[in-house]
């Protein structure tokens, strides 16, 4: 994996030629620049939707980091193995296990390689997402050991690779990697039972929480004793290998992987927790008639977005508001006075309203119009969907939202009838007790 080229250098006089040393792959250079460039390009296409956000979350930008390794990591696995598989058959003068560079001499130079050509790819495609992120995020930076998690699964992910390669000396078993990485992926993802063990999480972070520092050591420490026990067995593996036609003798060069297994079992049978609400988030707030409005410094600018639109359905409605303080749900490690979940018999009441930049939906105060109309009553009274109830606690929201639909009662009816209709029908409302008798007779 080395080329000596020669330098010119002076030394007492005299001329001298210096070696130089380059990296290089003696099957060129498309085998590992095709892959890496692939890893690249997916990055930045499945991280395009991020980047059209109103706002960004260093939160999310930095869990993306583990999250790519859905499809990133069976690439580099699949390239590695191609890689090893063509470089160590046993016709390979340092394949064999009387050559000096037999082991790890051969193994680092050739996964390094592979290395800094598929993590320098990942870090690249994801330039354009860290420039958006540090122009659009309004609070925090990156959580650098989340990031690490994202890199060292790449790591992993080429490491067990090339220890395929090594096993099966050919390239015809790079889809084999490919799938086996994918499969780990799509493990991790379908619940937090793995979660500690493969860098894919199957629920991502929101801004107000963090991935638990426990949770995230261990994976660290998890992923990197991995990595070493693979390029350990990778390099044990290929000092025992005989020019016999391929066939393996000392399945003992694989007990390094015994290592891994040992430190799956731990979270396996006592699952840690993923996450944890920030400690004391900052927030902004402003009050608007009787109600406090109060969203995470990460969330500044859509502070006057949720007002606005609040405010504007309060004003349709007419009658005093049955709750007080309106929160971003990433203020939930906050600590909150009074009620903490909204009730209705409660003034000091808290609505919780989630802030997302991937849905955007603070011009529609959903949680609010569920209160005002009634549907939120329906909901916690278990109504039934198909309840007439719950039909005209619909057509309410919709008429507080502004909307004018065909065959809704409401629409058509001017504001200040809404809302003395609202007022003589207080009790019924909250209670999801109306019924057609009393929708308003024009």
């Amino acid at each position: 994996m080395t080329d000596l080229d020669t330098a010119d250098v002076v030394q007492h006089g005299e001329r001298l030629r210096a070696p130089k040393v380059r990296l290089r792959s003696p099957l060129g250079v498309w085998p590992v620049a095709l892959p890496a460039a692939a890893i690249a390009a997916v990055v930045v296409a499945t991280t395009a939707a991020m980047r059209s956000w109103p706002y960004q979350e260093w939160v999310r930008t930095s869990a993306e980091f583990h999250q790519q390794n859905t499809f990133t990591a069976p690439i580099a696995a699949a390239a590695a193995t191609y890689v090893a598989g063509r470089l160590l058959p046993p016709s390979r003068i340092f394949a064999l296990p009387v050559a000096a560079r037999a082991g790890l001499r051969t193994v680092l130079p050739q996964l390094g390689l592979l290395l800094a050509a598929f993590v320098g790819a990942y870090l690249l495609g994801f330039v354009p997402l860290l420039v958006v992120t540090v122009r659009g995020a309004e609070h925090g930076g990156p959580d650098v050991p989340v990031v690490l998690t994202g890199v060292l699964g790449l790591v992993l992910a080429t490491a067990v690779g090339y220890l395929i390669g090594v096993v099966t000396r050919t390239p015809l078993t790079a889809p084999i990697s490919a799938v086996l990485l994918f499969g780990t992926a799509v493990l991790g993802s379908t619940g937090d039972t793995f979660s500690a063990l493969m860098p894919v999480l199957y629920v991502k972070p929101l801004l107000g929480s963090v991935q638990s520092t426990p949770f995230v050591v261990y994976r660290l420490a998890f992923l990197t004793v991995s990595t070493v026990a693979v390029v350990w067995a990778a390099a044990r593996l290929l000092r025992r290998h005989r020019a016999d036609g391929g066939r393996v003798r000392g399945l003992t060069a694989l007990l390094p992987l015994l290592l891994p297994v040992v430190m799956a079992v731990p979270p396996l049978v006592s699952k840690p927790a993923l996450f944890a609400y920030e400690t004391e988030p900052p927030r902004v707030c402003r009050t608007s008639g009787t109600v406090e409005y109060c969203v995470h410094e990460g969330h500044r600018s859509r502070l006057d977005v949720v007002v606005a639109a609040t405010d504007a359905v309060l004003e349709r409605h007419g009658g005093p508001a049955p709750f007080t303080r309106i929160y971003d749900e990433a203020l939930r490690g906050h600590p909150v006075d009074g009620t903490p979940v909204w009730r209705p018999d409660r003034r000091d009441t808290v609505l919780w309203v989630p802030i997302q930049p991937a849905s955007p939906t603070e011009t529609r105060p959903v949680q609010a119009l569920d209160v005002l109309s009634g549907l939120a009553g329906c909901f916690r009274l278990r109504v039934p969907a198909d309840s007439p109830s719950v039909e005209i606690a619909q057509q309410l929201g919709r008429r507080l939202e502004g909307m004018s639909t065909a065959g809704n009662p409401f629409s058509g009816l001017p504001d200040p009838a809404v809302r003395d209709w609202i007022a003589s029908h207080g009790d019924r409302i909250t209670g999801c007790a109306l019924t057609e008798e009393d929708l308003p007779r024009r």
